[in-house]
């Protein structure tokens, strides 16, 4: 067996892939800070940058591509093959940025690296990378959960964020130029939720990752940060919306007593996309209106 170990497990063997070996480049010098008399409005300029996004097609996504293509960045958007929306030539026609759009599926590893391959042959690099996509478990009981569905929420909600991770920051440790992560997660990530059972997982494994990312790639000069949504008026919430008694409790709950907006992510979404955050890594910032404090 060439590429196969074989492994000892419960009296069975049982193969084993070989890890490839990859040598990383050397770290660049640490990025000094700007200097004091740098403008402020400045840092957060993206001219010149590229972002990539995936879920950018609408809702919390949409809001923070544009928000970063209103700072000056190029966008690139991975969405589900097929779908049809005109959100990119909106983009471009009101904000004068380069818009990119690649089918991708996300439920399937092979197909996001090959994607991702897609975009460096195409000549394109890589500034900035917006894990957004996700799926919710619904209203499912644990009992009733399948391994169907359970294993596409984990594929989607993170698995495909780890490999899009992966591999743009070894595009961007290749570079040589520095980079930006942002993932996002949840509050159902740290705070129990009933028929969240996968969901919740799944979201604090993202901010788990969000840790490791920015661990291993702060030498590099690339800062990987989570954003913690809190309850945002999206399609993926329109059920609670819809129901008087749950959105009663769910605006009785939040601080600032009103759901969020996907226009909510914007600043949020530049200042972590920009020179403004060069030393914030591995944080988690919540844009929930204060229910985290709850």
């Amino acid at each position: 067996m060439d590429s196969m170990k074989s492994a000892t497990q419960g009296g069975q063997n049982k193969p084993t892939a070989t890890i490839p070996q990859y040598t990383l480049p050397d770290q660049p010098a640490p990025k000094a800070c700007k200097a004091a008399n740098v403008h402020t409005l400045s840092l957060f300029d993206l001219s010149g940058k590229t972002a990539l996004a995936t879920g950018a097609n609408g809702g919390i996504g949409g809001s923070m591509a544009q928000g970063l293509a209103e700072a000056g960045a190029d966008i690139i958007i991975f969405q589900i093959p097929g779908e049809k929306s005109d959100f990119h030539k909106e983009l471009a026609s009101s904000t004068g940025r380069k818009t990119y759009v690649y089918d991708c599926d996300l439920g399937d590893s092979a197909s996001v690296r090959s994607t991702v391959q897609r975009v460096f042959d195409d000549g394109l690099n890589v500034d900035i990378l917006c894990n957004v996509a996700g799926i919710s478990s619904g209203s499912i009981h644990i009992l009733h959960e399948t391994d169907e569905h359970k294993d596409a929420i984990i594929q989607i909600n993170f698995n495909a964020a780890w490999i899009l991770s992966q591999c743009i920051a070894r595009h961007m440790v290749e570079r040589k130029q520095g980079g930006k992560i942002i993932n996002i997660c949840s509050l159902a990530a740290y705070r129990a939720q009933t028929t969240f059972s996968v969901y919740g997982p799944m979201k604090a494994a993202v901010g788990q990752m969000t840790n490791s990312f920015a661990n291993e790639f702060g030498p590099y000069n690339i800062q990987v940060n989570a954003i913690y949504p809190g309850w945002i008026h999206t399609a993926l919430a329109q059920r609670f919306v819809d129901d008087k008694a749950s959105n009663e409790r769910i605006i009785n709950s939040i601080p600032a007593r009103r759901w969020g907006k996907p226009q909510d992510f914007k600043g949020i979404a530049v200042f972590l996309a920009s020179e403004a955050s060069d030393y914030v890594n591995g944080a988690r910032i919540f844009v929930d209106g204060g229910t985290h404090g709850m």
